[in-house]
């Protein structure tokens, strides 16, 4: 199978059996190092239908420590985003 973010070949990391006939599989890119998973089903002898399961990652963003007058620290203004600046100013 090929990678869904560069088409190179990946490879199989881990196999589960699921508890119908489908496989679930773990798989990894090796040429970016993309992982993702695949859960694979055989419908007759001939096809074999993937799935393909794609998982976003999160970004943790380390909370802020808000200065007494945020309005007086322009350098604190520049991190908040658009949203954040907006429940500031209480719009």
């Amino acid at each position: 199978m090929n990678c869904i973010k560069c088409n190179s070949n990946t490879s199989v990391i881990d196999s589960r059996p699921q508890e119908t006939s489908a496989i679930k599989r773990r798989r990894k890119c090796g040429a970016c190092g993309h992982r993702f998973n695949t859960i694979e089903q055989v419908l007759t002898e001939i096809t074999v239908v993937k799935t393909v399961v794609v998982k976003e990652k999160v970004k943790i963003r380390k909370p802020k420590s808000i200065p007494s007058d945020p309005f007086d620290d322009p350098s604190y203004l520049e991190t908040l985003s658009d949203h954040e600046l907006e429940e500031l100013i209480g719009g």
